[in-house]
């Protein structure tokens, strides 16, 4: 279960997460995030897209990329260390007057999932779990998003601190996060 703070105090914000990696290669193969209060079930297969409840995740048609202005962003507040939690609310202040909508619902795997449907047009956080991600991470990809470590590179599995763009958002949206990051120094922590 990710989510499980949420779960533990009866918040419908939690999902069971699964990631299929291979172990040789380290290459995520399929994920499902399945959140049972909303009855939504997100999945992929690498190579052959995206689904939401068995329906194909179609990209939104557009040539030109959401701004940053008009994207919704989901912020991880990750309250294990105190050196993420102080990158993090420095992120949120940045952030914070250039968004459309700012939003930290504590379950990593719903953003993901969200940020594939275009619900959300970023997710970004600091110190993940590959539990918690591996799922996401091969469907945000299938659905046409994109998924980056903070220097930059594809995410991998073992990648700790994300920005993860939807269809709309793409790459360059992540860019643009990561210089508003650097700006702030929310990017380096203990």
């Amino acid at each position: 279960i990710d989510g499980t703070t949420n779960f533990q105090a009866g918040l419908p914000l939690f999902c069971a997460s699964i990631g299929v990696v291979d172990l040789k290669t380290r290459s995520i193969l399929a994920g499902v995030i399945h959140n049972p209060v909303l009855n939504e079930t997100s999945s992929a297969i690498q190579g052959k897209g995206a689904y939401l409840n068995g329906k194909l995740l179609l990209p939104k048609t557009t040539e030109s990329v959401i701004p940053l202005s008009q994207s919704m962003v989901n912020v991880g507040f990750p309250v294990v260390k105190e050196s993420t939690l102080r990158a993090s609310s420095k992120a949120v202040s940045a952030l914070a007057t250039r968004v459309r909508g700012l939003r930290m619902i504590a379950c990593a795997s719903q953003a993901m999932a969200w940020v594939a449907h275009d619900k959300f047009q970023v997710y970004t956080s600091w110190d993940l779990n590959a539990w918690d991600v591996a799922a996401g991470i091969v469907i945000v990809r299938e659905a046409g998003g994109s998924v980056m470590d903070f220097d930059g590179k594809p995410a991998k599995i073992s990648s700790r601190d994300l920005i993860i763009t939807s269809p709309s958002g793409r790459e360059e949206l992540g860019n643009e996060l990561r210089d508003i990051f650097k700006s702030a120094e929310c990017m380096e922590y203990d």
